[in-house]
């Protein structure tokens, strides 16, 4: 995560929103209606028609569904979530899947990311308790959006999907196919994540929110959450108005830890020189523990001056903080020698070491101290208006987001001088006594000596100017039902300075002891990996987080460095500016063919994208200011049929052609060099302006079987042909006259992924009383990806299971509403270039969660909820190659939650 200041400070960006405001209301304007949970297949935009829009005679019978769906959303009650996120489906022009609140604060799960991993063919990873990594049929190139609007934090490509809070939102649409007039950049697809504005809500006034208290179970600590949304529309004699205002506060405390086992490197055997084997270089524990607070507001204003025209102003906030440690108690079995190694032993029928048992070696005692913040804004102003056949749309946006992020890690070293590292439970248990066997303690602060720290800080900025037009021209008769054009024009800005000078050493001539400096000590929280597994040594003496941070700079000058803040590394800063034109055509057709109604699109988008890459080259010490520039247009085609084979049967296909654009920090122009030495070669590192946008060819086919109401069973097919997916690897570079081994992100080769998915949803209506509530969610996933490495060698795609599957059991029965929700994702690939002597990739094991939540109605207006995450406990564990080569075990945290929902 990243971070910024008080927004208050921002004199400048507040001037800048002012001015956005003045532009907008100088000029005639017009924008979309009130978002709808589903959308006319012929709207410009998604969520941008009118419920009651025209339809064309000769349209399947299923585009009339997006008529009563407002009201559906209204409707409180897990049945009502399902359901409105089944018509959602079933009404959209493309193949998606959405998720529907059922009520203010009532989406399914307690994120955005949380919610996402129950639709069929997405994959996310858990870390910080919390859902984080969030993969779209294999693939973590998503466009992310707000309303429809561009979205993103500093010089990322989109937002932390956690970074929105579930308590303000209406809708999330996953589009798993893309149309022409949806913004380029996601090769995986696209998330459109809906708030409410006024008009949503049937009641001319609405009051609702929530109080809750979460506990995390391993860190042992509480945390309050809350949230408040007030709605208010009248009628006034232009025409009917509404105002919406919403906060959200959100805490998470966590503890979450790790064993772990470095690489491993093939040296001689000190107590049997003829023989090699394989040591791991560390092993060990670590704890990451923290806070994480999250807040946002969103403010809406509607006006509807006529049943033709409306008019809106929208704004969103999000910041989010935290100040996380990580604790680490770190032997280093890699220092054996025939001098101080006692004993050792190999994993039965391999040469992998298991135990070792070694005399006076050193200990690492490390903690790392973070400090990160964000901030992220953004505003609107548009309009539309609607005619017999022409409906327009405008809308102009600005986000501004900014984040600070500090580090400072201390590194302290203690000597055992009997130290036993055992790996035989598959995790490190280590023992470290005195050499008569007495036990000596690790939690003493004066056993250990500072060695080194390494001190850091950057700050990142962002912000998007983005104006968009839309029309769409119905026809009364033809093939053609109406035709959609538009216009997107943004100016997208990210910057990025930072200090990093690396390790800094004792030079203070003296040996400090941590008990030397007053207030530096703190034990590590202990209860390594919940007690899964007996680890030996799992509470130790380490720095304390908020001295470190509070006090840096009587740290740098105890060893004997100077006090101040790191400088500005010139190697770490980037200011680039994208200017990115598109426009787009689109006709919806719709015929009948013998029997079966057909609809569908067909479009085109292009794009022209000029950017300025501004950074710093620093060859033998000198730096030089580099600046990149570049113009590139892509053609962007779509098309997709929906065939009605039956009233309750659709079938999809779908073609198109997408574009992901490199990450801003992958395309600093900046470029480091160092002259060959006698140990190493000439050699450097940096990024690489030339970076191409990731390129992929889409195919998609879904049957969908609508058998009964709240109810579907689907079959979905897809095929991604991905060419240049990037990547760091090392290559030979000649630069005037010397080659170079260059380190940077480059684009690899082609690829391909393909798979299939199957989901079923259903109400069991038909049981009687009480066993009437029962429902069932099942999905599975079946993906096979690969690409072409620089040197021409066929590796799996990261982040990507080859086999996923969720089964969510539902009940909802007079006042009574229940969740249970089970997820499971085989290995998956996390890196390709490890060092050391074991197998270079590192590979992440298979994993399950279970969650739960249940809810009560006192009344209309009250509910009482549970929910629970991680509720088994479960473990992660990930390996080099091979499960024989054990890497890290983890315990995700736990957590429950018990609170109140109210709604006046």
């Amino acid at each position: 995560m990243t971070s910024a200041p008080d927004p208050h400070a921002r004199t400048s960006h507040r001037m800048a929103m002012a001015t956005l405001a003045a532009a907008i209301l100088a000029t005639p304007v017009f924008a979309q209606t009130s978002p709808a949970p589903v959308c006319d297949p012929d709207a410009p935009i998604p969520g941008c028609t009118p419920a009651d829009a025209d339809t064309p005679s000769n349209a399947p019978a299923t585009e009339d569904a997006s008529v009563d769906t407002l009201d559906a959303v209204q409707v409180r009650g897990v049945r009502a979530s399902v359901a409105g996120a089944l018509d959602a489906k079933r009404a959209s022009p493309q193949i998606t899947d959405s998720i529907v609140a059922e009520d203010i604060g009532k989406l399914p799960d307690n994120s955005v990311a949380a919610a996402m991993q129950r639709i069929t063919g997405v994959q996310v990873a858990r870390g910080g308790a919390e859902v984080g990594t969030v993969l779209v049929r294999g693939l973590p190139n998503v466009v992310t959006t707000l309303n429809g609007r561009n979205i993103f934090t500093t010089t990322g490509r989109g937002v932390a999907l956690a970074d929105i809070p579930a308590d303000q939102l209406q809708q999330v649409d996953v589009y798993k196919t893309s149309g022409a007039e949806q913004i380029e950049g996601g090769i995986a697809g696209a998330v459109d994540i809906r708030l409410r504005r006024p008009f949503d809500f049937e009641d001319d006034s609405t009051v609702a929110g929530s109080v809750s208290s979460l506990y995390a179970d391993q860190a042992r600590e509480t945390a309050t959450n809350g949230s408040l949304t007030g709605s208010t529309q009248w009628d006034t004699g232009v025409g009917r108005m509404g105002v919406l205002g919403a906060v959200s506060y959100q805490e998470t405390p966590y503890l979450e830890s790790n064993t772990f086992h470095g690489t491993y490197d093939r040296v001689e055997n000190p107590l049997d020189p003829s023989r090699q084997i394989l040591v791991p270089y560390n092993a060990g524990n670590l704890q990451a523990q923290g806070l994480r607070r999250r807040k946002a507001a969103n403010v809406a204003f509607q006006w509807q001056p006529s049943e033709r025209t409306e008019l809106w102003a929208d704004g969103f906030y999000t910041g989010y903080r935290n100040r996380p440690r990580v604790n680490y108690w770190m032997p280093f079995p890699g220092s054996l020698s025939p001098q101080n190694t006692e004993a050792l032993s190999t994993r039965p029928g391999t040469d992998i070491l298991q135990r070792i048992e070694l005399r006076d070696s050193d200990v690492l005692s490390s903690t790392q101290a973070h400090e990160n913040s964000s901030d992220t804004w953004q505003a609107a102003l548009g309009g539309s208006w609607k005619g017999e056949r022409l409906k327009l749309s405008t809308e102009l946006a600005y986000t501004y987001s900014e984040s600070d992020n500090r580090s400072m890690v201390l590194d302290a070293i203690t000597t055992v001088p009997r130290l036993i590292v055992d790996s035989s439970d598959g995790v490190p248990f280590t023992s470290a006594t005195n050499a008569d066997g007495s036990a000596i303690d690790v939690t003493d602060p004066s056993a250990y000596l500072l060695s080194q720290y390494y001190d850091s800080w950057s700050r990142q900025e962002g912000d998007e100017w983005a104006w968009r037009g839309d029309a769409n021209f119905a026809f009364d008769s033809g093939i053609v039902s109406s035709i959609d054009a538009g216009v997107r024009l943004a100016r997208r800005q990210a910057s990025n300075i930072g200090g990093d000078p690396g390790a800094q050493d004792n030079l203070s001539g003296a040996a400090i002891r941590m008990s030397d400096i007053p207030g530096l000590s703190q034990l590590s929280p202990g209860n390594i990996l919940d007690g899964d597994r007996d680890v030996g040594i799992h509470r130790w003496v380490g720095a304390n987080r908020d001295f470190l941070l509070g006090n840096t700079a009587l740290i740098r000058q105890a060893m004997g460095q100077s006090p101040e803040r790191p400088g500005a590394n010139p190697a770490m800063y980037f200011d680039n500016r994208e200017d990115n034109d598109a426009a787009y055509v689109q006709a919806n057709y719709g015929f009948t063919l013998g029997s079966i109604p057909v609809d569908g699109r067909l479009g085109v988008r292009h794009v022209r994208l000029e950017r300025a890459l501004n950074g710093t080259s620093l060859v033998d010490g000198v730096e030089t200011p580099v600046q990149n520039t570049s113009v590139r247009t892509d053609w962007l085609p779509s098309f997709s049929a929906n065939l009605s084979l039956r009233e309750d049967l659709m079938l999809r296909v779908s073609h198109s052609q997408s574009v992901s654009l490199p990450q801003f920090a992958d395309l600093n122009p900046q470029l480091a060099l160092f002259e060959s030495t006698d140990t190493l070669p000439a050699r450097g590192s940096g990024g690489n302006p030339d970076l191409a946008p990731v390129e992929s060819k889409n195919f998609d086919a879904s049957l969908e079987w609508y058998f009964q109401d709240n109810a579907l069973l689907s079959l979905a097919a897809f095929h991604r042909d991905v060419d240049g997916y990037v990547q760091i690897y090392a290559e030979d570079e000649r630069i005037d006259g010397t080659t170079y081994q260059i380190t940077r992100p480059r684009n690899t080769g082609s690829g391909t992924l393909r798979g299939v998915e199957v989901g079923y949803t259903q109400f069991y209506d038909f049981l009687p009383g009480a066993l009437s509530g029962l429902g069932t969610q099942l999905n599975a996933t079946w993906i096979d990806a690969e690409a072409e490495s620089p040197e021409g060698v066929m590796q799996p795609l990261a982040n990507v299971s080859r086999r996923a599957w969720n089964a969510v059991l539902m009940y909802e029965y007079e006042a009574f509403s229940a969740r249970l929700a089970y997820n499971w994702r085989d290995d998956y690939a996390v890196s390709f270039s490890a060092s050391g002597d074991q197998p270079s990739e590192v590979f992440h094991g298979p994993e399950k969660f279970v969650d739960l939540a249940l809810n009560y109605a006192m009344d209309d207006n009250i509910t009482v909820f549970m929910e629970a995450t991680n509720l088994l406990g479960s473990k992660t564990h990930n390996y080099f190659g091979s499960p024989e080569f054990l890497r890290d075990r983890a315990s995700p945290e736990r957590t429950y939650m018990l609170g109140v929902r109210f709604r006046l």
